[in-house]
């Protein structure tokens, strides 16, 4: 009786083992599989995150465009206007005695441009004469007759 008591156990035993060895196999399957998952979830995210990135920069220069504003820009804008209000103040001073002396205000300035070039002359080439056009014989228009007057003796 002995025996089959010790067979009894080292049937358990190795049940037993069997089991543990099962569930230990199968965690760490599932671990493996959690771990894999894990690097491509992150992998995903890590492309989902470039990608909000690039949108918000987009986002963000499209709303730099319609922005109002600012106090800054205001600023400028007004030493701008400011220097461009002097120079023609300083235009119209200049204008206005040249209208008094009778000078020609454009003659004393810089032209901002270059005037417009003449197209270079094309060379001369031995070109055939053209023969030339008859004259047509000048015919003189004849005059109409003068209609008859009609006397106040002729009208009755």
């Amino acid at each position: 009786m002995a025996k089959k008591k010790d067979a009894k156990k080292d049937k358990k035993a190795s049940r037993a083992e069997t089991v543990r060895a099962a569930v230990d196999q199968a965690f760490q399957a599932t671990a493996q599989a959690t771990v894999d998952a894990g690097q491509l979830t992150r992998g995903r995210a890590t492309e989902i995150a470039d990608e909000l990135v690039g949108n918000i920069v987009r986002l963000r220069d499209a709303l730099e465009d319609v922005r109002p504003a600012t106090a800054e820009d205001i600023k400028a804008l007004r030493t701008e206007i400011a220097a461009v209000a002097e120079r023609v103040g300083r235009l119209e001073i200049a204008r206005a005695a040249a209208a008094i002396t009778g000078e020609d205000p454009a003659a004393n300035r810089i032209p901002s441009k270059p005037p417009p070039r003449k197209p270079a002359a094309k060379p001369a080439t031995a070109a055939k004469p053209k023969p030339a056009a008859r004259a047509k014989p000048a015919t003189a228009a004849k005059p109409k007759p003068a209609a008859p007057v009609k006397t106040g003796a002729a009208r009755k």
